[in-house]
């Protein structure tokens, strides 16, 4: 066990000469990686309530908690700026011991342009408040959530673009949110209800966020060819308008300079071998969008697989009678499955529809990543779990679409059969958008809450910044240390607005961050995803312990941020 050394005060006048300062905490003999991206320095770091309040030369002075940090680096608090733990916190789950082991102190929330069920979000702040909470949180308005206020829930209300009055119902609504503290506005553009909305629907919401100092950030309308929501085969309804890769991208940089403020590419991830390189021209994009003086940001997890609920046979092919602009990924609007197997085989019966479904199978197959690359994490038959869709391919002799029937008469009772992770990112764009300045990071995933059951949780969830840190920064070379540090703090940081929070300096809120870099991993896989990271050794939390040797306290210390940027200028 690393030593911590805790004194009472009394002792430590007593031990320490007269003259000597005493601190709450004293982080001594670390390499300070400061979050700027310069390369590390040795000094001390002296903490007091929940600030740091020198960084320097300590050896004269004493702390109620000593900390040494010999051979390790001190950094600040890690920032996650995409995740999904607003509705397990306001369930009771203040504590966050996968993310706090992995060095992460604050999270944004309220992603995707959900948020935990609460509105308004001063009722959420609240809540969370009330219930207390590890890391700090940063609120953000959801698209998703006041569009559904203003539209509705019904097929016929929310399959359409907005008309004016309605887009400025929703305006109040975002202001009312930036009123009550929110930094920004999210939202999730593959997803019901906001998929159906106008680029100058959420144009005009972007610029109210404007008048706050806010920023955007989106889960863009599509993550490649095609968003998920739709299939090759059905693209005829009016509501199925055709958005490639570069137009979601496009999309998100327009809102930057129609509205002048910053914007931000969540969880980036082009699917499907198709896709593979578009990170070039993505980063081009961007770099043009930065040089007009727009500021452009990417959040990204580093890893190729996702985990995602994949039907290989499209819904459409189930259903007992079609919908009109029936998703491919979700059952919005409702449709029917009664006697699905029945339905799927009056289909292939007939030559022309069986055709459009072999059409669908193939490409959904390649858009999550091709047969080798779609690995079962839970099957009726348990020997199948960790084969690919090749390898089961291969073993029953049959086809592409062949085999997706076969997994779903013989798999688990759910459309699909099987529960697949789709390694379907490119490893060539993974490293290209970690190179960019303005490239941070997000888990994009929830709190562990002690079941461990679900056979869809991704590794992510426990071990992003340890493979950040160690396959990427470390044993590739990709990045460096101080790089990625700074994607994790400083530039996060800057993201969001905090001027007191992403840098181990005086005057800095106390989220500090004690690595190994011996042994700083992550072992979680795919098929094994519930490993906690290793490496952390101490992780600091406004001032407080979260962690202590490698191992999350149930301490409660984290707040719910208040935006710092006011000006319509954002600060870059």
């Amino acid at each position: 066990m690393r030593k911590i050394v805790l004194a009472v005060l009394a002792f430590s006048l007593l031990a320490a000469p007269v003259c000597a300062q005493t601190y709450d905490v004293v982080i001594r003999n670390g390499r300070i990686l400061d979050g700027s991206g310069n390369p590390f320095f040795y000094a001390d770091v002296g903490i007091n309530g929940d600030e740091i309040v020198v960084v320097g030369d300590l050896s004269a002075a004493v702390g109620r908690t000593e900390l040494d940090a010999a051979g390790q680096y001190v950094t600040p608090g890690f920032i996650g700026l995409h995740e999904h733990i607003d509705r397990q916190i306001l369930a009771g789950h203040g504590t966050v011991p996968n993310y706090v082991t992995q060095g992460f102190t604050t999270a944004v929330i309220n992603a995707d342009g959900l948020t935990g069920g609460v509105w308004p979000l001063s009722t959420q702040r609240d809540s969370l408040e009330k219930l207390g909470h590890q890391l700090n949180l940063v609120p953000m308005v959801p698209h998703g959530v006041i569009r559904t206020m203003v539209m509705g829930t019904e097929p016929a209300d929310v399959m359409r673009h907005a008309i004016p009055s309605e887009v400025e119902e929703m305006r109040a609504l975002v202001r009312l949110g930036m009123e009550e503290g929110a930094f920004g506005l999210t939202t999730g553009l593959e997803y019901n209800p906001m998929r159906y909305s106008s680029m100058e629907e959420v144009q005009e919401l972007a610029k109210v966020v404007g008048e706050y100092g806010g920023h955007f950030q989106a889960h863009m309308r599509s993550q490649g060819r095609y968003p998920k929501w739709q299939v090759p085969s059905h693209m005829d309804d009016p509501v199925q308008q055709h958005v490639s890769w570069l137009d979601a991208i496009m999309e998100v940089l327009d809102v930057g300079r129609a509205a002048n403020i910053p914007v931000m590419l969540d969880h980036i991830h082009p699917k499907g071998p198709r896709e593979w390189g578009v990170s070039r021209a993505t980063t081009q994009l961007i770099d043009r969008s930065w040089k007009d003086g727009y500021p452009v940001y990417i959040n990204m997890h580093s890893y190729e697989g996702y985990s995602a609920y994949v039907t290989l046979i499209p819904r459409w092919a189930f259903t007992k009678g079609e919908v009109a602009g029936q998703s491919a990924a979700d059952d919005f609007p409702p449709v029917d499955y009664t006697g699905m197997m029945d339905n799927l085989a009056e289909r292939l019966a007939d030559p022309s529809t069986a055709a459009m479904i072999r059409r669908d199978v193939d490409y959904e197959i390649i858009r999550q990543g091709g047969a080798d690359n779609l690995l079962i994490t839970d099957f009726s038959d348990p020997t199948f779990v960790g084969k690919t869709l090749a390898d089961v391919m291969k073993e029953l002799g049959k086809d592409e679409l062949e085999t997706a029937i076969w997994l779903q008469e013989n798999g688990l009772d759910q459309l699909g059969g099987v529960l697949w992770m789709a390694k379907a990112v490119g490893r060539i764009d993974i490293e290209e958008w970690m190179r960019q300045d303005y490239t941070a990071v997000s888990l994009d995933r929830g709190v562990d809450t002690g079941d461990h059951s679900s056979k869809s949780t991704h590794p992510g969830e426990y071990g992003t910044s340890g493979r950040l840190l160690r396959e990427f920064a470390m044993e590739r070379g990709t990045i460096s240390l101080p790089h990625a540090i700074r994607s994790m703090t400083g530039l996060s940081a800057q993201i969001l607005g905090l001027t007191d929070r992403g840098r181990i300096a005086p005057g800095m809120k106390a989220d500090v961050v004690v690595f190994d870099p011996e042994r700083v991993r992550s072992d979680a896989t795919y098929l094994d995803p519930y490993v906690y990271q290793e490496g952390m050794t101490w992780v600091m939390v406004n001032g407080e312990l979260v962690v202590v040797d490698e191992k999350a306290t149930d301490a409660l210390p984290g707040v719910v941020l208040e935006p710092q940027r006011t000006s319509k200028r954002p600060i870059s």
